[in-house]
């Protein structure tokens, strides 16, 4: 076996041997999924926004709410499944309470109840 050939064995076993120890966390996962949850729903929020003031309709959130509910439970979910639990727990609602009020409130100031 050339020198070269032995290098190239070896590079890959180090690079074999980080990915399998960098496997992430699953409290982390957790958290991960969790923030790209709300950030999903954020939008999901603001583009119902945009398309009942587009349409002068009253803008229906029943589709990101569902959406996110499912999400953050299945995130609980598989942390518990590896043996861990996220950060957070049971904490949905309170997450979502947040989102709506600042959604809310930055839908009210865009249509002119903001203040000039």
């Amino acid at each position: 076996m050339s020198a070269r050939t032995t290098g190239w064995m070896v590079t890959l076993a180090i690079l074999l041997g980080a990915s399998s120890a960098s496997a992430i966390d699953p409290a982390i996962k957790c958290q991960s999924d969790k923030l790209r949850l709300a950030a999903k729903y954020i939008t999901c929020r603001l583009n119902a926004e945009a398309g009942a003031a587009r349409d002068f309709a009253e803008p229906s959130f029943a589709k990101c709410t569902s959406d996110y509910l499912d999400g953050w439970k299945k995130a609980e979910t598989r942390a518990i499944a590896k043996g861990t639990h996220c950060w957070t727990s049971g904490d949905a609602s309170v997450v979502q309470g947040d989102i709506d009020a600042h959604t809310g409130a930055l839908a009210e100031w865009l249509a002119g109840s903001g203040g000039n």
